[in-house]
């Protein structure tokens, strides 16, 4: 009876002790996954998101580093077309998007959003000598250049008649306009901005005028805590000077 119970006992250690190794195995993999944070990042929207010699530069960027030293957040930077961004968060190859993108109604019917970190407008470019596009119908029978599924993308979609030309990188717009290829460019106005600094064959059409837009930083809709994490660092960042940095670094000469 004795070896009887003794055996018992040394199956029922032997199970608990199975069972606290998977449950460690899990707790392990668990804190594993939630530290290591994959980002999904648009390169080509000077000067929100840049490679230069190959590596990863602009506001965006600076910001989601300072994000993850407050949140504690280890983060590992992939950088992606535009118009793969939200299928890679919805299909978790990424859990995170920062590329300047606008909230809109539409995309918040798959994705969240954090709170804005910047607000800004969508910008109408031409080159210098174009002085037959004024107003948004002047569009139509045109080519107008836009990054493919980027809010400039959705808003002349709505127009009928306009002939759209989709790109993955604005510096391929810019050369299409300049070339002749396409006869306008619809940008955000900092974009804008920035390639008038540099050229001076290009204008923006002042009298084309589109609402304000807030940038902010996308989620999958079941990643409350991880949106709740990265708030409070973004509210930290608004407030104690660091945003205001990132202004005057990257966008003080627009």
């Amino acid at each position: 009876m004795k070896k009887i119970m003794l055996i018992i006992l040394m199956i029922l250690s032997l199970m608990i002790s199975c069972q606290n190794s998977a449950d460690n195995k899990i707790t392990k993999e668990k804190t594993s996954t939630n530290k290591i944070v994959n980002v999904g990042i648009y390169v080509y929207d000077y000067p929100f998101g840049y490679l230069s010699n190959g590596n990863i530069g602009g506001f965006d960027y600076d910001l989601m580093n300072e994000i993850s030293k407050i949140s504690k957040l280890e983060i590992n930077f992939i950088p992606m077309k535009f118009e793969k961004l939200i299928p890679a968060l919805e299909s978790e190859k990424i859990d995170i998007i920062i590329a300047g993108m606008t909230i809109t109604d539409e995309r918040k019917k798959y994705i969240n959003f954090s709170d804005k970190y910047y607000t800004s407008r969508q910008a109408v470019l031409v080159k210098k000598d174009n002085d037959t596009i004024n107003t948004e119908e002047d569009l139509i029978g045109k080519q107008v250049g836009v990054i493919k599924y980027a809010v400039a993308d959705t808003i002349i979609s709505q127009k009928e008649g306009i002939n759209i030309k989709r790109f993955g990188a604005s510096g391929s717009i810019i050369l299409s306009l300049k070339t002749g290829n396409i006869d306008a460019a619809i940008f955000d106005k900092v974009t804008c901005d920035h390639y008038l600094l540099y050229d001076k064959d290009i204008k923006i059409v002042e009298s084309i005028q589109y609402p304000e837009e807030d940038y902010a930083i996308a989620f999958r809709k079941k990643d409350n805590i991880l949106l709740n994490e990265i708030n409070n660092a973004l509210a930290q960042i608004m407030t104690n000077g660091f945003h205001d940095k990132l202004i005057e670094k990257h966008l003080g000469t627009n």
